[in-house]
């Protein structure tokens, strides 16, 4: 592609010309003619902040001081600040009394965000400056004036959108009235919120809200709730004072001596960590007596992980799985030594082991843009659950001794640092001393999935006292692994040994005292399997089911997988759901008659009969309606099946209704 040359950089070049040729020296050119650039690792700053705070977050004025050193090898000609100036937000910058912004003169339109600030002299390499800014932010819509959150309500220096640690000094004056928690521990002495490194230097503020104070291993935690979320605090507050302590002492240290629990939205939806230091829990007020902790539990470990893996080791990846996946790690060591919930490593995998059988695209490193043209359950399935399936799997290949120095290796070597997943594969290979190419091309790079089975097994006396085990196990699915596979014998004696990867059926020799009494793949449940292999399907299939489909794509759907052999009765119930939602009832009544003869949940197949029987009622054909909806009523499942978008909850009540009145279309 031809570059076309900016039109200042070409005057530049021909005044520098003309000058050679005259004999006198060029006049360098204009500050504001100098381009941006960011350096690979943006500098770390430090900034002393005063700030007033209306209620409800608006106004925001205030006062900011920012020292900032070239850490790159260029000289800094302009400096860029991600903030807007406009209607709602003001915002003035001056180094050694000279005023840089805005410039003088008449005003343009607003600039846009990035601001681009020209300094009067480039900052060499090496060098500091001493910036004094003076801002504003008000709110232009209505306010309730209770709470407010945010992590960009002061000017921040931009360098590329590139994440990295500054260092905070931050008074806050809030309102009368109003709980107030930050980025920062408070000194209580200079009434300032002290930070020495932080991603982002976050507020939250809300009105009428009580504390709860813990201080654990020199970490002090905040707890912050209504009266009616305060049990469900009181279990976060001593769940993150137990975390704290179990990371520390397991990883070395904790990353900020500060931390702040605030409530974030109003459904129990999990929760998020907002900024630096302050993690939101949603749902508090829906906390019931007598209820068990351990959604609380998960929760609160769950995002003090993420202090560690994204405000403390920084992602330049998206989607961001990676980070997820390494605290969720955090948070499932946790959950399982303290035995609050010994199955949360098999909880995480189970939405991506799900997605596996509806012929899902589950690459991990693919464009940014992907996300936003799959139709499916892109967060849960992909970031929140394949993610740490890459990375338990990577747990069991390599044993826990090596994979816990690639972690703490990690955490040591890039705080403050943005760490990729070819970074991470960096690590994992000096510390294991060998190619992991295999590993992350099949895990990251590519939609395979693992399958293994039991191929055979045969046990006989070997020797006086003695017995031999043979056990064949076969590679079954697209991605090759070392599989442990664990013979129990029946003196209760147990010997585990892995499959060759390279090979498709491994042959395991055990010997024992006594005979073999069952084998195990996978004892510890590292590797996210499927027990069935996928049924291959045409090129043109698997595309039309790659990223998910929407209800109005369900006929061209239909249209390429309906030769298929496909096994999965959540892709037949789907494609009926939607087919009837679209007015294609034949189809429909296909899709869902298959779902009988597949191996399956029986709650599939309850909800096929019930729906066939909708569909006959709908034709016409009373008793063969009849006749589903007795089938179904002979499986009915301990819960109902809900369609809300139908108004159908079908349950015993409403098949015994269809028995007397048949279904008229409550769509």
């Amino acid at each position: 592609m031809k570059r076309v040359m900016p039109a200042a950089l070409c005057c530049a070049l021909v005044l520098i010309s003309f000058g050679c040729a005259s004999g006198e020296r060029p006049s360098p050119p204009a500050a504001a003619a100098q381009p941006f650039y960011s350096p690979s690792i943006p500098p770390s700053s430090r900034y002393v902040i005063d700030a007033r705070i209306g209620a409800g977050g608006s106004p925001i004025e205030g006062r900011e001081t920012i020292s900032l050193k070239n850490s790159g090898r260029e000289a800094l000609g302009v400096i860029a600040f991600d903030w807007n100036v406009g209607a709602f937000s003001t915002l003035e910058v001056s180094a050694g009394g000279r005023r840089l912004f805005p410039p003088d003169g008449p005003s343009s339109a607003p600039p846009q965000r990035p601001i681009l600030v020209p300094l009067p002299q480039p900052l060499a390499p090496g060098a500091g400056l001493e910036l004094s800014i003076s801002f504003s932010l008000k709110s232009g819509t209505a306010q309730t004036g209770t709470e407010f959150s945010s992590s960009q309500w002061y000017p921040r220096l931009w360098w590329d959108g590139l994440e990295h640690h500054d260092s905070f000094s931050v008074k806050l004056e809030t309102p009368q009235g109003f709980a107030a928690a930050a980025s920062g521990r408070l000194d209580p002495k200079t009434g300032r919120y002290e930070a020495a490194a932080a991603r982002t230097f976050g507020i939250y503020i809300a009105e009428g809200l009580k504390t709860a104070v813990r201080e654990t291993d020199g970490v002090l935690i905040t707890s912050y709730f209504t009266d009616k979320g305060a049990k469900a605090a009181a279990i976060c507050l001593e769940t993150a004072a137990d975390a704290v302590h179990f990371y520390k002492q397991w990883l070395g240290f904790y990353p900020f001596s500060f931390l702040a629990i605030v409530p974030g939205g109003a459904g129990r939806w999990g929760g998020y960590p907002m900024a630096t230091g302050i993690v939101a829990i949603h749902g508090l007020e829906t906390y019931i007596d007598g209820e068990s902790p351990r959604h609380w539990q998960h929760i609160t470990s769950h995002e003090i992980g993420h202090e560690y893996w994204s405000e403390w080791v920084l992602d330049p990846d998206q989607p961001a799985w990676l980070w997820i996946a390494l605290g969720i790690f955090a948070d499932t060591e946790f959950m399982t030594a303290r035995g609050f919930d010994p199955d949360r490593r098999a909880e995480w995998m189970g939405n991506y082991i799900n997605a596996i059988p509806m012929y899902y695209d589950t690459t991990l490193d693919a464009p940014p843009d992907r996300e936003d043209a799959v139709k499916f359950d892109f967060n849960n399935t992909i970031v929140h659950s394949k993610g740490p399936a890459a990375i338990f799997a990577l747990d069991s290949v390599l044993g826990r001794d090596v994979f816990l120095r690639i972690y703490k290796r990690c955490l040591r070597d890039f705080g403050g640092n943005p760490l990729g997943w070819r970074d991470f594969r960096a690590v994992a290979e000096a510390e294991s001393s060998r190619s992991l190419a295999w590993f992350f091309d099949a895990w990251v790079r590519s939609n395979q999935y693992l399958c293994y089975g039991l191929d055979s097994k045969e046990t006989r006396p070997d020797g006086k006292d003695g017995f031999r085990t043979e056990v064949r196990v076969k590679r079954l699915g697209t991605m090759a692994m070392p599989v442990p596979v664990r013979a129990v014998f029946e003196d209760g004696s147990a010997q585990t040994a892995l499959t060759d990867r390279t090979r498709i059926v491994t042959t395991l020799v055990f010997e024992s005292r006594s005979p073999l009494r069952d084998v195990v793949l996978d004892p510890e449940k590292r590797l996210a399997r499927i027990e069935v292999p996928l049924p291959k399907i045409s090129a043109s299939a698997a595309a039309k089911l790659a990223f998910g489909w929407e209800a109005k794509a369900a006929p061209d759907v239909y249209a390429a997988v309906k030769i298929e052999p496909i096994a999965s009765a959540d892709i037949w119930y789907r494609l009926g759901l939607q087919l009837y939602e679209t007015n294609h009832v034949d189809e429909a009544a296909d899709c869902f008659a298959r779902i009988d003869g597949l191996k399956t949940d029986p709650m599939w197949k309850f909800g096929a009969q019930g729906w066939l029987g909708i569909l006959e009622d709908l034709k016409g054909r009373r008793a063969a309606a009849l006749a589903h909806y007795r089938a179904a009523l002979a499986m009915v499942p301990d819960r109902p099946l809900r369609h809300d978008q139908f108004r159908i909850t079908m349950d015993r009540g409403w098949l015994e209704e269809r028995l007397k009145t048949p279904f008229a279309g409550e769509k």
